[in-house]
């Protein structure tokens, strides 16, 4: 793939049919690395689905220099974008996004809840069972607390 294949991609992140949208995503995913400066500068772009495509080409690719990108879209109005920023973080499989994962677990979305909640399990550790655990005693979504059971399992707690 060229340079010119590459800016083709990621013009087609924007076009308004979905299907198209998401063979861009999975073209620059087969580029890789190359990719990866061009997704994070449109982790930036005024809409949301082109933000929320960028976030999961960048987790899918797993690349480290995503790592501090995905982490400041956490915050993004838009929910999809935050959920996907999770996912992707939780696909990076860098520890130190435990701890803002740990905080998306609050978070007013459903799916952002679940998807923060799968990354940790991914990612393991102490701390990520730890805030695990504690989310599940005050969540009253099913759906999230089916997600952060498999998450424990996932991450290995002796007990869930």
């Amino acid at each position: 793939m060229d340079e010119q294949d590459l800016t083709t991609h990621l013009y087609r992140l924007s076009d308004p049919d979905k299907r198209i949208r998401a063979e861009a995503t999975h073209r620059l995913v087969e580029l890789g690395r190359p990719a990866v400066p061009a997704c994070i500068a449109l982790l930036g772009n005024s809409d949301w689905k082109v933000r929320y495509r960028a976030a999961e080409a960048l987790g899918l690719i797993g690349d480290r220099e995503a790592y501090a990108p995905l982490v400041s879209i956490l915050g993004d109005e838009k929910d999809h974008v935050r959920y996907m920023a999770a996912k992707g973080l939780g696909l990076l499989g860098d520890s130190r996004a435990v701890t803002h994962l740990g905080a998306m677990l609050g978070d007013e979305n459903e799916f952002v809840r679940r998807s923060a909640a799968s990354s940790l399990g991914n990612l393991g550790g102490r701390e990520a069972v730890g805030m695990l655990r504690a989310a599940l005693r005050d969540e009253a979504a099913e759906g999230v607390r089916a997600a952060i059971l498999a998450a424990l399992r996932d991450a290995g707690a002796d007990e869930v």
